[in-house]
């Protein structure tokens, strides 16, 4: 997307925001997606036996329902299709785009047209844990940076429109789309792989550094834009970027059965952790994001030991899990002595 494009989408998203009310007269407005931790309960009518079979990337029209209460509920049209290279190929059941065009769907939050859908790779109990587990990785974020994506677990009663009827109950979640996590941070995307040094925000790179190897990721790269986006303050035109990581499920917090460490990592695990960020010639920023990250310590503890979705003995291992990276962070000389001896030379 062009710069232009991306100014013309922020100025009409900001028009739609400011015509909520008026279209509360003409079109129901839902209450916001993404506020809250609360549970949405939805019910997805589509035609599943096609998509288990092909997981194709062509629309499919059907109806979702939102059961905001006990009271308010919305049922709207909605196109549904399957995304995700490496799930469409591995997974039984592949994740979702929602597309709410040629209606839109209108929210407190604003327009929402398009919104990703993280569903059960496999209808099971374990890849119900990793769902959970991802979608806690996004809340854990949120508390780390304020440029991060919001998102909504749901219970999902899938409704099979198809020929055989395979009506299922799930969890999943939506992660907030990009032009409106845009708008609520005065941001604007930008698209790229190769940005020159300069360009990048090395705290914020180094920030989002931190957070992949405390989740034990290395399935991202800002080099490439693999498993990152991009966003830099509207209005600013030589604004350094600033990257956000998103898709977690290689994470070893994760530990999917079929999660690989990354082919520029050198672990053996996903459960190892590896620093794969950028090597820098002074410790300023390391010595700054310790102390972030000890700020947020027991704010951490309290989201994971809080998440009741997970059982407590997968909370226990995660909260373990994560000790471990605080451990070395109360050791400073030497987790950063580390980090000079992992860092890669390049994005």
């Amino acid at each position: 997307m062009t710069l232009n494009r991306l100014v013309i989408t922020v100025v009409l998203f900001a028009f739609y925001c400011s015509q909520v009310s008026a279209q509360e007269k003409a079109t129901a407005v839902c209450p916001s997606l993404f506020d809250g931790d609360d549970v949405l309960p939805i019910s997805l009518h589509f035609d599943i036996t096609t998509h288990l079979r092909k997981k194709s990337e062509d629309y499919k029209p059907g109806k979702i329902v939102f059961y905001f209460d006990d009271e308010d509920s919305i049922m709207v049209d909605v196109r549904c299709r399957a995304r995700g290279n490496y799930r469409k190929e591995k997974c039984f059941f592949a994740p979702l785009i929602l597309n709410f065009k040629p209606d839109t769907l209108f929210t407190t939050d604003g327009p929402l047209t398009k919104v990703k859908m993280v569903t059960h790779c496999v209808n099971s109990r374990q890849y119900t844990e990793y769902v959970l587990e991802e979608y806690l990785i996004y809340k854990l974020w949120e508390l780390i940076s304020p440029y991060a994506f919001r998102t909504k677990l749901l219970d999902i009663n899938y409704v099979d429109t198809g020929k055989k009827g395979k009506n299922l109950q799930a969890k999943g979640f939506l992660i907030e789309p990009m032009y409106m996590m845009a708008y609520r941070t005065n941001t604007i995307e930008v698209d790229g792989e190769y940005f020159k040094d300069h360009e990048i925000n090395t705290m914020d790179a180094d920030r989002m550094a931190f957070f992949c190897y405390m989740i034990g990721n290395t399935d991202w790269r800002i080099k490439s834009g693999h498993n990152v986006k991009f966003i830099k303050r509207f209005g600013h035109r030589r604004e350094e970027v600033t990257s956000i990581p998103y898709d977690f499920d290689h994470a070893g917090l994760v530990n999917t059965s079929y999660a690989m460490p990354a082919e520029w990592a050198s672990v053996g695990s996903v459960t190892e952790r590896q620093y794969i960020g950028r090597c820098r010639s002074n410790d300023d920023n390391y010595h700054t994001l310790i102390d972030e990250y000890l700020a947020v310590e027991e704010s951490i503890y309290e989201t994971i030991l809080n998440f009741e979705e997970l059982d407590l003995k997968q909370r226990k291992q995660i909260y373990k899990y994560i000790t471990s990276f605080y451990k070395e962070l109360h050791r400073p000389k030497s987790f950063i002595r580390m980090l000079h001896q992992e860092c890669m030379e390049s994005y």
